[in-house]
């Protein structure tokens, strides 16, 4: 990772941009002009991001730094009166900063694994920070807008508030290589005090709780249909039935699908049965419901094999498009047969699981009741129950909180004074 100023300074920040275009805005330099002015005690880590033009400054940027040529690329760039350079303008560029002419034509050819990895991991790192797009820089992990970088007395007072902070963690026995952790550790969210954005639910059973309440016994949810790793460290956990009439369970599933595209293999999405198993169409939900955890023990092949989907994820998908194929009340026998040749399902094992799994749906259901759940759908995280939470934004900040460093990982810092007070008193 492109980077200035050493790796054990007090302050570290993280400057976001795309060359050319970020780098030559007076927010960058102001951020460089700083860690001039404290070179032994700043720390700036260039997280470069792809352009979205079709020119390829991204890979010639990360290839500067290897060379270590990375001050004179960007100085070369700022003469440019475009970033959308073909290669051989780029390769100009890149001659006249130093860099090997040999061995940027075959980055831009055959672009390193490495260099898509640093690419990824800081597009992800923005999409974790940057939930509103805001342009800014994380200092010591804290967010800091541009409009403040661009005022010399703001820029100045937040180092100076990121080094005391820093001071005071060095005094408390933290390590200065463990600084960067321990400020991530420190501003981990308190999921209690989250401001929820829900909606309402499509169908609701008993009376709703006033604030999210955990799960009692903790919901089940071997062997349902999901998303992800199976050795994430955060499940959520989208309750519902797909339906004509069942939008909620539509977008709740799409927030949770957008969720886990961020963080990946740590976090997994699960699907759940939940529905009001006294509604007319009970019986019809509770077959829909059985088909698709048939699926997931049979399994069902779609043309992504690739995809980090369960059998019976891609079942669910599947229902719920043709339903929506539908427009219109249509019975889930019909959608049943439509789908298992369409996923080349070996019908006679689907048919004999479905005989033997009848009613597992309604009796996973009535677990969940039992359990506190009040709504369809309802969207799970860390155990705690919400109403259908269908904006991907607000749902992040949940798992932002869940994935946070707590002092009781391998690998975590385990110093009692900086674990967030929630985690050690009524967190999940």
């Amino acid at each position: 990772m492109p980077s200035h100023g050493p790796k054990s300074a007090l302050v570290t920040i993280e400057l976001f941009f795309r060359p050319f275009i970020e780098s030559r805005q007076a927010a960058f330099k102001a951020i460089e002009h700083l860690q001039t002015e404290h070179p032994g005690r700043i720390r700036v880590v260039y997280r470069v991001m792809k352009v979205t033009s079709s020119s390829r400054l991204h890979y010639a940027t990360l290839e500067a730094y290897a060379e270590g040529r990375f001050d004179e690329f960007l100085a070369e760039l700022d003469e440019q009166q475009s970033a959308s350079l073909t290669d051989a303008q780029l390769l100009a560029v890149a001659h006249a900063a130093g860099l090997d002419d040999a061995q940027l034509a075959e980055v831009l050819k055959n672009a390193p694994p490495e260099f898509d990895r640093i690419l990824d991991e800081n597009a992800r790192r923005y999409a974790q920070r940057f939930h509103n797009h805001q342009p800014g820089v994380l200092i010591n992990g804290e967010f800091l807008p541009s409009s403040d970088i661009n005022k010399p007395a703001e820029l100045e007072h937040a180092y100076e508030d990121a080094r005391e902070r820093a001071l005071d963690l060095l005094d408390r026995g933290v390590e200065p290589s463990e600084l960067a952790q321990a400020f991530e550790t420190q501003a981990a969210p308190n999921p209690l005090l989250t401001q929820i954005q829900v909606n309402s639910p499509d169908d609701t059973i008993g009376e709703m709780p006033s604030s999210p309440n955990l799960a009692s016994p903790p919901l089940e949810l071997a062997g349902m249909p999901s998303l992800g790793a199976a050795g994430a460290r955060t499940i959520i956990a989208v309750l519902c039935i797909p339906s004509t009439s069942a939008s909620g369970c539509r977008a709740a599933l799409r927030a949770a699908q957008k969720v886990q595209e961020i963080y990946a293999n740590r976090v997994r999405v699960v699907w759940a049965p939940f529905f009001d198993v006294t509604r007319e169409d009970a019986a019809e939900l509770g077959i829909l419901a059985d088909a698709a955890l048939c699926a997931e023990r049979v399994g069902a092949s779609v043309s992504d094999f690739g995809s980090p989907t369960s059998p019976g994820w891609d079942w669910l998908q599947a229902t719920i498009e043709e339903i929506s194929r539908f427009h219109r009340r249509v019975t889930a026998e019909r959608v049943l047969a439509d789908l298992a040749p369409l996923l080349h399902v070996d019908e006679a094992a689907f048919a004999t699981c479905r005989a033997h799994q009848a009613g597992t749906a309604i009796r996973w259901v009535e677990a969940a009741v039992r359990a506190g759940v009040h709504a369809s759908p309802s969207t799970v995280v860390g155990g705690r129950i919400y109403p259908p939470i269908t904006d991907a934004n607000t749902l992040q900040a949940l798992v932002a909180a869940e994935l946070e460093p707590s002092g009781e990982c391998d690998g975590c810092l385990r110093l009692d004074s900086i674990v967030p007070a929630w985690r050690s008193s009524d967190g999940p």
